[in-house]
């Protein structure tokens, strides 16, 4: 684990403004579209329980299977998420190694 911490030293030492706005733009958007996602739905369940002809029970269960739905859209995602975070801290380790071995460093 310590080599890991000692990864993460490095990576903040080598990457300039530039490119840590860049990963941070990214991370922001996919909070953004998260957070979107999750108004939409509520908004969409509140909208149907305001103007749906049917029962409530028979709503009740249209909501339930909608969030069920949104719930595992959500975290098929958040996998998905999850496996390019790991993609990306293994690049930038494979480059922090790369310019470790450089002359100089």
């Amino acid at each position: 684990m310590v080599e890991d911490d000692q990864d993460l030293e490095l990576v903040d030492e080598d990457f300039d403004d530039e490119e840590v706005e860049e990963i941070e733009d990214h991370l922001s958007g996919s909070a953004g579209f998260i957070l979107g996602l999750v108004l939409g739905a509520v908004i969409g369940a509140g909208v149907a329980l305001l103007t749906a002809p049917d029962r409530g029970s028979v709503v009740r269960k249209r909501i339930r299977t909608r969030f069920s739905d949104l719930h595992d859209d959500a975290r098929d995602q958040l996998g998905d998420w999850r496996d390019e975070a790991r993609r990306e801290v293994k690049r930038q380790r494979r480059r922090i190694r790369q310019r470790l071995k450089r002359p100089g460093h």
